[in-house]
């Protein structure tokens, strides 16, 4: 009797669960077809479907967010104002202030639009949130938004520690590789000198540590600061600016650079919740002595392509290199620092919940050292142009004790296949970090 019941109970939660997810496949159907009938401007059909997919037991952002617009879009005002105030509590916290104030603003209540504006400006919002809502308050009163100041100032604090297996990148034919823990450290601000985020100029000061207890030969230290002018236009955020970097090896000075830089960032490119970005930078290297062969120049571009739809974000890179260095000639043999490189990024985090992200992303670099090296190995002379494949694979884990305050650990392989042989190695990192933003 007893095996009978035990049967029976679990052919009840096997059913149970399939049930269960019976309803979440069905949910997700309702839901993606809504997004259609919206892209298709059936507003009516969309809110039916998105209704039945939150009936059927589908919670996201995503759908309240989706939901709600198409509330708004239907003059439904009440309704689009709860939907959006169910998102108070995630990281959209401010976009669903600012959307609250829009439905206040429909059913002509000032104060409460007034009140939900001036919520997005204490919420930590992204630049263009807060134009926005600055914009919305000073139309409301030209007066007021001058009670709610915009942030002048960021900063964040990471502390971490971890892992290397090949801190010397030693070769793949090594019979041995140099492995070490490490302690980590990043602290980064950035403050408007003179006016803020539309039209200012803005400072910026970052310090990153890497040190290794048992292998203080490969510690390193680097200082960057800089300042530059940061416009809003109608294409997106441009900014012209200047900066410097020191950087220490082994406790040691090791070189100082100067950098150019000019960048734009706009919000107006394909994809939900997009962002495109495209910097330049050119820089001038002034080695310490013993290290003269990477005086010279570096040039550098990155585009960068970001977008989130739902719990997800993706994002994907590309970086360009060109070195004019100095190079190092010891009289028997010669070797090129000046590398041309083009790197491909591209990475995934998925938000298992407002506290909790999991991300995971891969990469490809090419080098290409247009000057051959010159090299004695045991069957005589070698004259070789170096080739470097680079290939890098991560996965990690997020959780989010607040939203200025979250624990990280990050395991990463970097595989580097060369023509020369010493320049081939496999590393692999573990990192676990506290950052704190402020």
């Amino acid at each position: 009797m007893r095996r009978l019941l035990t049967i029976a109970l679990v052919l009840c939660l096997a059913l149970s669960t399939a049930h269960a997810q019976e309803k979440t496949s069905e949910a997700k159907a309702f839901f993606r077809a809504g997004i259609q009938a919206f892209n298709a401007g059936n507003l009516d059909k969309a809110r039916r479907l998105l209704e039945s997919a939150a009936s059927k037991g589908l919670s996201s952002r995503s759908l309240n967010y989706n939901l709600g617009v198409v509330y708004y879009k239907l003059g439904l005002y009440e309704e689009a104002g709860q939907t959006f105030r169910t998102l108070i509590p995630t990281r959209q916290k401010a976009l669903a202030y600012y959307n609250i104030g829009l439905t206040a603003l429909a059913r002509e209540n000032r104060d409460s639009a007034t009140k939900a504006f001036q919520n997005v400006l204490a919420s930590d919002a992204d630049d263009n949130l807060v134009s926005l809502a600055t914009r919305q308050l000073e139309r409301l009163d030209p007066t007021m938004h001058t009670a709610a100041p915009r942030k002048r100032w960021a900063g964040l604090i990471s502390v971490g520690g971890g892992y290397e297996d090949n801190v010397a990148l030693f070769p793949d034919t090594a019979p041995k590789k140099l492995d070490s823990g490490f302690v980590e450290t990043l602290a980064a601000a950035s403050y408007y000198l003179y006016g803020d985020s539309p039209a200012g100029l803005r400072s910026d000061i970052k310090f990153f540590s890497r040190q290794y207890p048992s292998e203080h030969t490969f510690d390193l230290q680097v200082i960057q600061a800089g300042a530059k002018w940061v416009q809003k236009t109608a294409p997106g955020t441009i900014s012209v600016g200047l900066g410097g970097d020191y950087i220490w090896r082994d406790r040691r000075s090791r070189e100082r650079r100067a950098r150019l830089m000019a960048g734009i960032t706009t919000l107006d490119c394909p994809g939900p919740g997009a962002r495109c970005l495209v910097r330049a930078e050119a820089t001038q290297i002034f080695p310490l002595p013993g290290f003269d062969a990477y005086r010279g120049q570096m040039y550098r571009v990155v585009a960068h392509y970001r977008l989130r739809p739902g719990n997800w974000t993706a994002e994907f890179k590309y970086r360009a290199h060109y070195n004019d260095r100095d190079n190092l000639d010891t009289g028997d043999e010669f070797f090129s620092v000046s590398p041309e490189r083009h790197g491909l990024d591209a990475g995934i985090e998925y938000d298992l919940s407002d506290q909790l992200s999991i991300e995971a992303g891969a990469g490809f670099r090419f080098s290409y050292y247009r000057t051959p090296h010159q090299l004695i190995i045991p069957e005589g002379r070698q004259t070789i142009r170096r080739e470097d494949k680079r290939h890098t694979m991560s996965v990690g884990t997020t959780y989010r004790f607040s939203r200025r305050t979250s624990l990280s650990l990050d395991l990463d392989r970097t595989d580097n296949d060369s023509n020369i042989d010493r320049y081939s190695y496999d590393r692999h990192t573990v990192t676990a970090s506290l950052a704190v933003g402020f």
